[in-house]
């Protein structure tokens, strides 16, 4: 009974390492590229302040995307980013993970919704098309206690980024927070 009980326990302490150490390898191999954000800022009851993030990406219309555009909710997707100007953006989207150049990166997201005919802001008028919305796992970002607020309301002037990481597999994590281009926060997991 005892020898059970502590097979078990190693089991799950192996499982909890595996999981620190699947983020810390994707955090230090990943291809780093920076998105810009529109951070607002919930608290967390159990787990202090965070800040839940938006991006670009996390809405993309298919019509204005090459690749795939047939998508179901909760359908696992894959999709292409380049570095635009300052940012890297959206630009293909797929069911399977593509061979990229070494210029692009393949992020791996879930839709959690999708939305039919797009309004186009322009013209006031319905596009043929559809929205999803898509999360990556690197929606929230813990801060330390009573420092949400500076990210959710920067000062008159300050721009919030966020330096992610993406493995060879697609998976991303948060690397840092940089204000006008400083690193204010750094993820570190040892």
């Amino acid at each position: 009974m005892i020898r059970r009980i502590g097979i078990i326990l190693l089991l799950q302490t192996l499982v909890l390492l595996a999981m620190v150490a699947l983020k810390q390898w994707t955090l230090s191999t990943g291809k780093e590229i920076l998105l810009e954000t529109q951070p607002i800022d919930p608290r967390s009851l159990f787990r202090g302040d965070y800040v839940r993030l938006g991006y670009g990406i996390n809405r993309l219309r298919t019509p204005e995307l090459d690749g795939d555009d047939r998508f179901d909710r909760e359908q696992e997707i894959h999709v292409v980013l380049a570095k635009g100007e300052n940012y890297w953006q959206a630009v293909s989207l797929h069911h399977e993970r593509p061979s990229v150049p070494a210029d692009r990166v393949v992020i791996r997201g879930r839709i959690l919704n999708i939305q039919e005919g797009i309004w186009n802001g322009a013209t006031k008028k319905q596009e043929a098309g559809r929205e999803l919305r898509v999360d990556y796992g690197i929606e929230n970002y813990f801060v330390p206690e009573g420092e949400g607020r500076a990210l959710e309301r920067p000062a008159l002037g300050e721009k919030v980024d966020i330096l992610v990481a993406v493995d060879r597999f697609g998976k991303a994590g948060i690397k840092g927070v940089l204000i006008n281009g400083t690193l204010r926060y750094s993820e570190r997991m040892f």
